[in-house]
């Protein structure tokens, strides 16, 4: 079958129609290639804070941009190390990846989803105060997530000067003598009376750190008194990122200073928001086992291989509960969170 001739005026259009196309093509080169010019060369970042869509970054000499992200990049936090550029408005970039990170700690989101709270860190300081009180439970739960992530944490115990007597010491102690027999880091610590404080830099020189805690544990008090300029600061991200002095929910780093002349600064600390309630990252019955040391001596002693410390007849650690030698409440928040696992499977 012959092919079909076009007309004079069909020509015409398929000419036009092509001409079009190579204008609107060269057009987005241009203006792609346009969008490369204008923005700076990469560089390497540090994340200060989030807010809404954009992230404050600071660069490497120290200026802060509040900074757009990738869209493929998801949620970035205070601690991320990144590769970003600057955008042609002053104090603005583009945040194009993620350096790969060492430790991340996230707590439990809307919707049983995760959030990421801090990254890259490698200590952390479970701040627990006199008043209201402390929560054995909640500082099992921050240890056993300071034991998967492998790194160390320490128990801050808060506004030690509101113990007035004898008394109240002794019932703290007793409180906290479960973590004293696993050797665990007990640190007293008052804004008031500084105790605590010249311990806790030292702790955290050259580290990144992250303060966690319930909701009136004094966190926020901890941090003024170890960053004695903190005012200043908190007022220059406020403008930074155009948010009120008290509008963030979301962590945020600050530089400690340095213990002596030799160092830029003396580590970074991360300030997390207060919670009513902390999960670490679920996991076996076995994995869970490993992450209460206290148990160790006795595991492998049940009658049941699969033993879930329980109902079951014969168990070890049940026993071992009953003679003293496991802490009741850590065996209690042990059940607590191998039954949330459950149920998140």
């Amino acid at each position: 079958m012959a092919k079909r001739k076009l007309t004079h005026q069909q020509k015409r259009r398929v000419r036009s129609q092509r001409q079009d196309r190579s204008s609107t093509d060269a057009g987005a080169s241009k203006n792609k290639k346009s969008e490369h010019t204008l923005l700076g060369k990469e560089q390497t970042g540090l994340i200060i804070t989030s807010f809404g869509k954009r992230v404050l970054v600071e660069s490497e000499t120290g200026e802060h941009y509040q900074c757009a992200i990738r869209q493929h990049l998801g949620k970035l936090v205070a601690g991320d190390r990144v590769i970003w550029q600057t955008d042609i408005e002053a104090n603005t970039g583009v945040v194009n990846s993620v350096l790969p990170r060492t430790h991340e700690l996230s707590r439990p989101g809307f919707r049983g989803q995760t959030r990421m709270v801090a990254a890259n860190i490698d200590f952390i300081g479970i701040v627990m105060p006199v008043l209201p009180g402390i929560h054995p439970d909640m500082i099992d739960r921050y240890l056993v997530a300071a034991n998967q992530l492998d790194i160390p944490a320490i128990i801050i115990i808060n506004k030690v000067d509101l113990l007035s007597n004898e008394e109240d010491w002794e019932a703290i102690a007793a409180l906290l003598e479960p973590y004293d027999t696993l050797n665990i880091e007990i640190l007293p610590a008052s804004t008031l009376s500084q105790t605590g404080l010249d311990e806790l830099r030292t702790f955290m020189n050259g580290k990144n750190s992250v303060f966690v805690g319930p909701s009136g544990a004094g966190k926020s008090s901890l941090i003024n008194a170890l960053i004695p300029d903190l005012h200043i600061r908190v007022g220059a991200l406020s403008e930074a990122t155009g948010l009120g002095k008290h509008t963030t929910t979301n962590s945020i780093l600050y530089h400690l200073p340095p213990l002596d002349n030799t160092q830029p600064h003396g580590g970074n600390l991360i300030d997390s928001p207060g919670i009513r309630q902390f999960s670490p990252a679920p996991c076996s019955l076995s994995e869970l086992e490993g992450n209460y040391p206290d148990f160790a001596p006795y595991l492998g002693g049940c009658k049941y291989n699969n033993c879930t410390h329980s109902t079951e007849p014969n168990c070890a650690i049940k026993k071992a509960v009953e003679e003293g030698n496991i802490a009741l409440s850590r065996y209690q928040s042990f059940q607590r969170l191998l039954t949330e696992f459950k149920e998140d499977t």
